[in-house]
């Protein structure tokens, strides 16, 4: 079944705009094919258009993160006919809805010792997490939602290497204190990151070996002292 979709697309290219803006484009796809396919059918008007590929491509429409492995049926129900379509974060855009993500791929590296090379597709499977959060355009340092979550994984995953990744995790200036609740930008809305957040707090609170200023003073607040 065919499907008439407004869209305002984000275009944008570093190496020769100075600003962004968007194009409006008339589409009529079937609602059973995908974003990608969309993004597809915009490109074969506008040639040069960029927008990421492959399993875990991921825009924003109409403010909202979600994968372009995502039905057009279901981006409809949920937002109309009119989108808005954006980059994860408008701020590290290369080309049009491209990004650089070397801030997301660095973030692993801080656990790389102590996981395998085949989780890394596990964390990689969290970008949106990651560019969800407004905290990474306000701290460099910090150290991302997608860590989070992935250290979650991998603590249920290698239980015995719990206190180094729970520690890598705990700092005031770059860790999980810094998070803020990100649930309604997702969709769907999606709130499985703020029950590892809680437990990934909590853990750290509880495991004594962990121990650093703002860790502490969490403690005593936590104990009531």
């Amino acid at each position: 079944m065919g499907c008439k979709l407004v869209l305002e697309a984000f275009r944008f290219d570093c190496k020769t705009d100075y600003l962004p803006y968007y194009k409006k484009v008339l589409i009529n796809i079937d609602e059973n094919k995908t974003v990608a396919d969309m993004l597809s059918m915009i490109k074969e008007d506008e040639s040069s258009y960029g927008y990421p590929t492959g399993k875990n491509a991921a825009i924003n429409i109409n403010g909202k993160s979600l994968f372009t492995s995502t039905k057009i049926s279901n981006i409809k129900d949920f937002f109309g006919k009119e989108l808005q379509l954006d980059p994860l974060n408008s701020k590290r855009v290369v080309k049009d809805l491209i990004m650089n993500e070397d801030d997301f791929n660095n973030s692993f590296d801080t656990l790389d010792a102590f996981v395998d090379a085949s989780d890394k597709k596990v964390f990689q499977s969290y970008i949106k997490e990651h560019y969800a959060s407004p905290i990474i355009n306000m701290e460099d340092d910090f150290l991302g939602d997608a860590l989070f979550a992935f250290a979650y994984d991998m603590i249920q995953k290698y239980p015995e290497r719990k206190s180094s990744i729970l520690e890598k995790i705990s700092h005031k200036n770059s860790g999980i204190w810094l998070h803020i609740n990100t649930s309604n930008r997702f969709y769907p809305q999606n709130s499985e990151l703020e029950r590892k957040i809680v437990y990934l707090k909590n853990a750290i609170l509880d495991d004594e070996s962990i121990s650093n200023s703002f860790v502490d003073s969490q403690r005593k607040i936590s104990r009531g002292i």
